[in-house]
């Protein structure tokens, strides 16, 4: 009998996504628990059979011949994983949307649900920037995608989201009184994301580097605005440079900006950049937003739900009005051009991630969660 069931979406998205469920999985093994990940796998992403992180069991989709149809193959796969998960000591579905994790409701034991937002949610900040044929398969998918978020949360003995603006949407999604959500914060090693010496770091502002992390692809990443604001900033300020850390983009980019692709450890190009700039249009929490002001380096955001209120906790940065690139340029212009402010904000950030992102906070959290689950 497995000790404990992760119910999760595939890894082999990546990302944000594969990053949060790590969190509860090393936090899991920290805790002496021995956890197995239970997912459905997705044939159009990398495979990950030599996975060196998860002990994890997949499930086929079923056989359902069109790819755009992912909520009916969560549906009609998830009998076969509730199986599964009645044979370990605890469940906890760790997911960004609640969905992927119907296989727990359908098990009919207790389990915990820990999400970054709600399908509502995430599609809203993406539907701008897709094609008519994704939209229509949204259309397609988003009535049984409600339904199943709705069942897996409502069912849940324990509810935690990734930060308040998380909670607000999925307490509006399911109607569910928000008190009864948790807000857990995703941890940050602040070991691995640390700062340069602050002589080394204030020399960089004679070149500013500006530095983005995420999938440039990715509609809710809004990366077309970071590239309009920063071709503006260089007519002005042209010794700027800006570095994309993640999956490039597919159309050109402008002077001075540097794509880096796909990096095994974002933590040496946040550290040594001078500002994080953020220009999403929705994140439930923006994790390397964290790990940015852990590395000592302010952040830059629009308002996008999670991040916004990170940076408005810490003071670690500013939050933008709106997603204008005029904006957006003239606020990068102006930090790089006041020194003493950024000093601040980045002794400001760094301490903010230090206190209320340790890891012992999550360790705790679940050590409690799974004595409840198991005990009761």
């Amino acid at each position: 009998m497995r000790d404990l069931a992760i119910v999760a979406a595939d890894p082999g998205f990546g990302g944000g996504g594969r990053a949060f469920t790590e969190t509860l999985w090393h936090a899991a093994r920290e805790i002496g628990r021995e956890p197995e990940l239970h997912f459905l796998r997705n044939p159009s992403l990398p495979d990950t059979d030599d996975d060196p992180v998860f002990t994890r069991r997949r499930v086929a989709h079923s056989g359902l011949p069109l790819p755009d149809l992912l909520s009916y193959k969560v549906w009609l796969s998830a009998p076969r994983v509730a199986d599964r998960l009645r044979k370990a000591r605890a469940c906890f579905v760790c997911a960004p949307v609640a969905s992927y994790g119907y296989p727990a409701a359908l098990a009919r034991r207790p389990y915990g649900c820990w999400v970054a937002t709600s399908v509502d949610d995430e599609w809203a900040a993406r539907r701008d920037g897709l094609d008519r044929s994704r939209r229509s398969a949204h259309a397609v998918n988003a009535p049984l995608l409600r339904k199943l978020e709705r069942e897996t949360l409502r069912r849940a003995r324990v509810v935690w989201a990734i930060s308040p603006a998380a909670a607000h949407a999925v307490a509006e999604a399911t109607r569910m009184p928000e008190e009864r959500i948790r807000v857990v914060r995703i941890p940050v090693d602040t070991q691995r994301f640390s700062p340069l010496p602050d002589d080394e770091w204030k020399r960089g502002l004679e070149q500013p580097r500006l530095v983005f992390v995420g999938r440039a692809s990715d509609p809710r990443k809004n990366v077309p605005l970071l590239l309009d604001a920063f071709a503006r900033l260089r007519k002005r300020l042209p010794q700027a440079r800006l570095s994309l850390v993640g999956a490039p983009p597919a159309h050109p980019v402008p002077d001075g900006v540097e794509v880096l692709g796909v990096l095994p450890s974002v933590a040496e190009p946040l550290r040594s950049s001078t500002l994080f700039v953020l220009p999403s249009r929705q994140e439930g929490f923006g994790l390397v937003v964290a790990e940015a002001l852990a590395s000592g380096v302010p952040a830059l955001v629009t308002p996008s739900g999670g991040p916004e209120e990170l940076i408005r906790e810490s003071r670690g940065g500013e939050v933008l009005s709106g997603f204008g690139a005029d904006e957006l340029a003239d606020r990068i212009e102006a930090l790089l051009s006041d020194g003493d402010r950024l000093v601040a904000m980045r002794n400001q950030g760094r301490a903010y991630v230090v206190g209320e992102h340790d890891p012992a906070h999550l360790r705790d959290a679940l050590r409690g969660a799974l004595e409840e689950l198991v005990d009761r």
